[in-house]
């Protein structure tokens, strides 16, 4: 039977599913997929500065609201990224379509999407937490158009769905192989041509994980700084891998342990 491109396996509780998801995305590498991982698998695609929680209650006329999304808010938040972000930059952005993707690279509410061209680091940033209390989830998605590599238009003008492809203006853009999405209607749900959902079961996150560390795929390789290396070291920590870097070398109970279960 015939391969097809957009037919794959979309639930994973294993780290031999989730290889055979990727020898099936290499199978067809001549099409422009891109990946996007999500903590929890009720998460959409909504980009950050058009999700309600993103904004706070406040009392107006005797009710809680929640202060709704504004574009000359979210131009706002931006141009106040741009004044007070330069001494932390060591290579100023070119375009504001360049100024947009660092601010969301670095956590500011835009009307970008981080997506990935990798699917396993997308697989990792859904399997980041690493915990049994919900599924995570790894959007797949192909078709949606690439934007000039030198845009200089204005970002917020953009009326059509475009995918971005920054230069690698900065360590963690180039470590996560990083696309971003811009989305016209922030507060709506982006609609690609082709969009699924790969399910990764709870139970299947730390192994994953665990997994994905020992090629590579880890947030000291991900975020390469000081702050990635850290949290890295503090997870291998916890954890108890820290075989080669002892002092001495006597076994701990940990090594001498044969059970088999892997959890957190």
């Amino acid at each position: 039977m015939a391969r097809i491109a957009e037919k794959f396996r979309t639930d994973i509780a294993t780290w031999p599913q989730l290889a055979e998801l990727v020898e099936h995305f290499s199978y067809f590498s001549g099409h422009t997929w891109l990946f996007r991982g999500v903590s929890d698998v009720q998460h959409g695609l909504v980009p950050k500065i058009g999700r309600p929680e993103t904004r706070a209650k406040k009392i107006l006329r005797g009710k809680k609201v929640r202060v709704p999304y504004r574009l000359e808010d979210e131009r706002a938040v931006f141009d106040m990224f741009k004044q007070q972000s330069r001494s932390y930059l060591s290579v100023e952005p070119q375009s504001p379509l360049e100024w947009l993707a660092i601010a969301q690279h670095f956590g500011l509410p835009t009307r970008l999407l981080d997506w990935t061209e990798s699917l396993l680091i997308a697989a990792w940033f859904a399997a980041e937490s690493g915990g049994a209390d919900k599924d995570s989830a790894i959007w797949v998605s192909r078709g949606i158009e690439s934007m000039p590599l030198d845009y200089k238009g204005d970002p917020f003008s953009v009326d059509v769905p475009g995918a971005y492809r920054p230069p690698h203006i900065t360590p963690r853009i180039a470590a996560q192989a990083s696309v971003f999405v811009v989305c016209p209607e922030p507060t709506k749900e982006l609609a690609p041509p082709f969009a699924q959902k790969v399910v990764i079961r709870r139970n299947a996150q730390f192994t994953i994980k665990k997994r994905l560390s020992a090629c590579g795929i880890n947030r000291r390789q991900l975020f390469p700084d000081l702050s990635g290396l850290s949290d890295h070291l503090c997870w291998m920590y916890k954890h108890d891998w820290l075989a080669g870097y002892r002092s001495d070398r006597h076994t701990t109970a940990t090594e001498r342990s044969t059970s088999p279960k892997e959890t957190e």
